[in-house]
């Protein structure tokens, strides 16, 4: 087996939280509303951990995969993914691989899957 490094996919999310627990600064966009689904907040590192095992059964071994609540990570505040979640400068998640922005908005499974691939083979 070689000693390759793995692809790196980091899912960067900035879920509801409770007004005033936040701190980036943001002015309450994507502060909780009563009457919320109080589950929203999982719902993305979930669909985390399916991308991680589809991901591990596509190319066992050779994939990492990290999810990062930008709002209560310690590392937050100094991700440079944090103010662009915040400022709506793109919409959550924010879809890294390899260090560099692929998706925003969603978690397309398949797109993701093809530029791991595509990763791999080159």
């Amino acid at each position: 087996m070689t000693s390759k490094e793995k692809v790196q996919v980091v899912i960067y999310d900035a879920p509801a939280v409770k007004a005033g627990d936040c701190g980036c600064g943001c002015g309450g966009h994507h502060h909780r509303e009563p009457g919320d689904d109080p589950l929203a907040d999982t719902h993305l590192e979930f669909q985390t951990r399916a991308l991680a095992m589809t991901l591990e059964a596509a190319f066992p071994g050779e994939v990492a995969v990290e999810y990062i609540n930008v709002l209560q990570d310690p590392r937050g505040p100094k991700l440079p993914q944090t103010p662009l979640l915040c400022s709506l400068a793109y919409p959550p998640p924010l879809v890294y691989i390899n260090g560099q922005g692929r998706f925003a908005g969603a978690l397309p499974v398949e797109r993701i899957q093809e530029e791991v691939q595509k990763i791999l083979e080159g």
